[in-house]
C-alpha cells in the first residue's frame, strides 16, 4: 500500500507542478520520489497481483473522492479570485491526473460495471422555482397545462397557473406573524412569474431569489432580491412599495414598472424605469428616475449615478429576448450561462474584451446563438455538454 500512496502523491506533485504551484521543497520531493517509484511494468505487476487485493482495495477505500472535488472545486475558485491570467486547462490537469492515477488502480482482470456519465446538454431554460414557507416547507413550481392550488398551512394558498403562482390576500392571519416571509428560488435555467397578494407582478429571471411577506401590513410593502425582476407594481399611495438589495440599496415606488437587477457577483445594482417613477438610495443618497433613466450604484465606488438607456436592453428578457448593444463578451456569456445553465471558460482574456451588437431569441437554439456572436467576432466556441470554451481565431 506504500507503493500506492507514493505514486498517489507523484500524481498530485505533478498537478501542482502543471500549474505553477510547486514549492522548491515539493520540487525536490518530486525528484526523491521519482528515483524510487516503481516503473510502469512493475507497478502494473504490483496492482495485478492477487496477493496484493486486500492491500489494493483498503488504499482505495481510502481515497474520499468527495472530499477531493471538493478541494479542486475550492483550488479553482481561489485561483480565479487570484489571479486574471489562470487557464482553463491547467486547472483541470490536477482533476486529471488524480482521475487517471485513481482509474488504473482498478485491476483488469476485474472490471467494474459503471454506468456511463451523463453528458449534460446546454438547453434552453424554463418557467421553474422552488416557493419555500415560513415553516420551511417546499413546493416545486413548474410550467403545467391546469392550475394546481397549494396548501401553504393555516389556511393560506396560492395557486401555480402553469407559470406564474398567485397569493390569495388575506384580511387577517391570526396564526401567522406578518414579518414571516415566503421565498421564491428561481435556479439557472429557470424564470417565473410572481403575483403578490396586492396584485403586483413580478417576473423573477435566473439565478435569483424573492424574500416577501405573507401580508403586507397597512403602511408599507416591502421584498428583497437578489437577482433580477420586473416589477409591476400595483399603485397604493397609502402603502409605498420597497424593494431591498443588497449594499443598503432601496427602490421605492407607489406603482410603476421597473427592472432591477443585483446579483451578488456583479459590480453594480442596476434599476431601469420603464414608467412612473421611482426613488433609488443607498441610506446617504438618493436620486428620482423618470422613464427611460437607470441608476446604477457601484459596489466599488459606493456612488449611484444616473444615466438615460434603452429600456429594451435591459427588458426585453421578460418578452423572450436577448437584446446586446456593444456588449462585451465577458457580460454576454454571463448573461447566457444563467439562462442555459452553462459553465464559460475562456482560452485567453483577450476574448473577454470582444465586443457584440445583436438581438438572439432567448427560447432558440444554444448553438445558433453561439454562431450568431461567431459569425460578428472573430472568437469560436468548443462545446462539451454544458462546458464552453471560448477560444481566439488565429489570424493567418
Amino acid at each position: 500500500m506504500s507503493e500506492f500512496n507514493n505514486e498517489y502523491r507523484i500524481a498530485q506533485l505533478l498537478a501542482q507542478k502543471m500549474t505553477g504551484e510547486l514549492s522548491s521543497e515539493e520540487e525536490a520531493e518530486l525528484h526523491e520520489r521519482e528515483k524510487n517509484s516503481l516503473s510502469a511494468i512493475e507497478l502494473d505487476n504490483r496492482i495485478q497481483d492477487p496477493e496484493n487485493k486486500r492491500q489494493r482495495d483498503k488504499f482505495m477505500n481510502q481515497l474520499n473522492t468527495d472530499s477531493s472535488w471538493k478541494k479542486v472545486e475550492r483550488h479553482i475558485l481561489e485561483r480565479k479570485r487570484k489571479s486574471r491570467h489562470l487557464t482553463w486547462w491547467s486547472s483541470a490537469a490536477a482533476v486529471a491526473i488524480i482521475i487517471t492515477f485513481t482509474y488504473i488502480l482498478i485491476p483488469e482482470s476485474q472490471p467494474v460495471e459503471t454506468p456511463p456519465l451523463p453528458v449534460a446538454e446546454a438547453k434552453t431554460g424554463s418557467s421553474k422555482a422552488i416557493l419555500i414557507t415560513p415553516e420551511g416547507k417546499q413546493f416545486s413550481l413548474f410550467q403545467q397545462d391546469s392550475s394546481q392550488t397549494l396548501e401553504l398551512g393555516n389556511g393560506l394558498i396560492a395557486i401555480n397557473k402553469g407559470n406564474v403562482v398567485e397569493y390569495m390576500e388575506f384580511s387577517t392571519l391570526p396564526s401567522h406573524p406578518k414579518n414571516k416571509n415566503n421565498i421564491i428560488q428561481v435556479p439557472k435555467g429557470g424564470e417565473y412569474e410572481l403575483i403578490l397578494p396586492d396584485g403586483t407582478h413580478v417576473w423573477i429571471n435566473s439565478d435569483s431569489e424573492l424574500s416577501f411577506p405573507l401580508q403586507f401590513d397597512s403602511t408599507k410593502r416591502e421584498v428583497s432580491l437578489s437577482g433580477e425582476a420586473y416589477f409591476a407594481v400595483t399603485k397604493d399611495p397609502q402603502r409605498p412599495f420597497t424593494v431591498k438589495l443588497s449594499e443598503g440599496v432601496e427602490v421605492k415606488v407607489l406603482g410603476t414598472q421597473f427592472n432591477v437587477q443585483a446579483y451578488p457577483d456583479e459590480k453594480t445594482i442596476e434599476t431601469t424605469l420603464c414608467e412612473g417613477s421611482v426613488n433609488v438610495s443607498d441610506g446617504t443618497k438618493e436620486t428620482t428616475l423618470t422613464p427611460s433613466l437607470q441608476a446604477v450604484y457601484s459596489k466599488t465606488d459606493k456612488n449611484i449615478t444616473t444615466r438615460k438607456v434603452d429600456i429594451r436592453l435591459y427588458t426585453s428578457w421578460k418578452k423572450g429576448l436577448f437584446v446586446f448593444e456593444n456588449k462585451p463578451l465577458e457580460e454576454i456569456m454571463t448573461t447566457l450561462s444563467r439562462w442555459y445553465n452553462i459553465n464559460v471558460f475562456y482560452a485567453n482574456q483577450a476574448v473577454k474584451t470582444y465586443h457584440f451588437t445583436g438581438d438572439l431569441e432567448r427560447y432558440g437554439d444554444f448553438r445558433k446563438a453561439l454562431g450568431m456572436i461567431e459569425k460578428a467576432t472573430s472568437i469560436r466556441f468548443v462545446i462539451n455538454g454544458n462546458n464552453i470554451m471560448v477560444e481566439e481565431i488565429p489570424t493567418k
